[in-house]
Parts: structure tokens; sequence; C-alpha cells
């Protein structure tokens, strides 16, 4: 094990055999619209969806380790202000899309300022009650986010040139182009810079970062601040989509359903949350017509999961092929 941390030989090959792979699952996702049905092409378009938002979160838990509740509501959030600004504002899509990530930024930065002064399961129970809080708000203003009856006639992104994005092929590899980009982004974030060095120096141990001199405070809330504007970001691709919005699509349940992804993935792997969120998404899909059993099922696969590899399923790669190794 050592001499392959020593090798520069071996670390090249093991990149290369990353980057390798992930070309091979985005070709072999490509091809989803050109094989599969409309409906196939809808949930793998919810899966990617989906896929963003864990690796968005991701960033505040696995690789900061605050273990929030509010990523639901960011994602709500990015929804509801991208459809307002093109429904109420008169703005088109790829005006509402830059704005909202901006507002998401913001709002997450002031949330998240007095929040995480907070530590542990104090945090934790501030940000679910905040992800509820906003259900609420979605819920009861009525002339603002259309209340109980939901936020109709939202429109798909404006045509650029030929493209046409209310097809959902074509949506479908817009959402594609997301996932990659967010992906390559965080991948960046986290592995090539400073700051994502400071993020994983606090997950470890935040005392001891402090005396290290690193501005923990600073840094919690820049996590917190970019995770809220890719949530966002999320909730506008979702929203012009969809083309419908209710509250219930916000609810708690959503936050915990992102933080169960994460875990069955696998946190603070980038990879292992996208896996974790197709994996639930196509479960929760399959069972759609037999509700009594979808959550007895997905309980059950969770809870074996994180009981027999507690690091989800990246953590059963990882264990499977050093064994191979050996």
């Amino acid at each position: 094990m050592e001499l392959a941390k020593n090798n520069p030989t071996l670390i090249n090959k093991k990149n290369i055999m990353i980057w390798a792979t992930a070309l091979v699952v985005v070709v072999a996702v490509s091809f989803v619209p050109v094989i599969f049905s409309r409906y196939v092409i809808y949930v793998a378009t919810l899966a990617l969806l989906y896929a963003m938002l864990t690796a968005s979160y991701d960033l505040i838990f696995g690789y900061t380790g605050q273990l929030s509740f509010s990523q639901g509501a960011f994602f709500g959030l990015g929804a509801y202000t991208s459809a307002l600004l093109t429904l109420s504002g008169g703005l088109n899509f790829w005006l509402a899309l830059p704005l909202t990530v901006i507002v998401g930024f913001i709002i997450a930065a002031l949330i998240g300022s007095p929040a995480l002064r907070l530590r542990g399961s104090y945090f934790a129970v501030t940000t679910f009650f905040l992800a509820h809080f906003v259900y609420l708000v979605f819920l009861n203003t009525d002339k603002l986010t259309g209340g109980p009856m939901g936020l109709r006639n939202i429109q798909p992104p404006d045509k650029l040139w030929f493209i046409d994005f209310s097809q959902m092929n074509v949506y479908f590899y817009f959402v594609l182009l997301f996932t990659i980009l967010v992906l390559l982004f965080l991948y960046y974030l986290i592995y090539k810079t400073e700051i994502g060095r400071r993020f994983v120096a606090i997950r470890e141990d935040q005392d001891l970062a402090e005396s290290l001199g690193v501005n923990t405070s600073f840094y919690k809330v820049l996590s917190f601040s970019i995770s809220g504007a890719l949530a966002a970001l999320c909730g506008s691709l979702f929203a012009h989509y969809f083309l419908l919005l209710h509250p219930s699509q916000f609810a708690w349940f959503t936050s915990e359903m992102i933080v169960i992804m994460t875990l069955v993935g696998g946190a603070g792997t980038l990879i292992g949350p996208v896996l974790g969120a197709a994996v639930v998404t196509f479960i929760l899909e399959l069972f759609r017509y037999a509700p009594e059993l979808r959550f007895i099922i997905w309980a059950a696969a969770l809870i074996a999961i994180l009981v027999f590899e507690p690091k989800g399923l990246m953590g059963m790669a990882k264990r499977i092929r050093f064994r191979r190794s050996q």
C-alpha cells in the first residue's frame, strides 16, 4: 500500500482508470434517450437532477462534516425563484438561471452565518426546522407561490437557435451537461484548491484546524453557501422541466431523502452520492404503483447497506477492490 502511494506511475494509472471509467459511464448514459422509452428518460432525468443535488449536499456534509437537513429547502427556493422570475418578472430562463444561483448563494450565506455557530446535533436540528419553515412559506403564501394549488404555467427554457428544450430527450442531455459541469466544479474545488483542503480539515478536526489558523466560521459558511447555490441551480432545472411546482415536492421528506441518498452512495466520495441518487430514485420509481411496498423495500435496502457497509456503496466497492488486489 505504501509503495502505491509513493509510486507516481501507479498513481497516474489509477487516475487514468478513473477518468476512463467516468468517460465510459457518460457515454453509456448518453444513449438512454436513444434506446429507452419516454418513461425511462423521465426517470433518468430525475435521477440526474437528484445526482446533482446530492453531490452539492456532499460538499457540506461529506467534505466539511456538517450534517444539514435543509438541502431540500434550497432546492425549493431555487425552483420557486426561477419560476417566479420567468412568470412574474418577465425574464427568460437564461437570465433567471444565474440570478437563481446568486439568490441561493446569498440566502444560504445569510442563514449559514448564524446557524453554523452551532455544532453537531444542534445545527442539524436547526436546519431541519428551517426546511420545514420554508415548506410552510411555500404552502401559505397563496399570492406568491400559489399555496396548496401550486405554481402553474411554468415554461421550458427558451430556444437556443434550433434547440427545443421542451422535448424530453433534449432536456435530458441539457441536465446531463449540467451534471457533468457541477461534478467537475466540485472535483476541482475539493481536490485542487486550498479551499477544498480547508473544508476537509474542518471535517477531520475543527478545533485543530482553528489552532492552525483556519478561519473555520468563514469556510463553513462558504461551503454551506456554495452547496445552497448548487441546490438552487438544481431547483431551477427542476422547475423548468416539470413545469408545475407544489409545496409537497419540497417538504421535509425531500431533505431527508437527500441525506439518505448520500449515505447509501457513500459520503465524502463525490461519486458515491451520485450513485446513491441513481439507486434510490430507480427503487422508488420501480415500486411507484405499490406504495405499501415502496418504502418498506426502500427502508430494508437502506438498513442492509448501512449495517453491512456504513460507508455506503463506494465503501463496498473499495473493500471488494482491496480484497481482489491481495
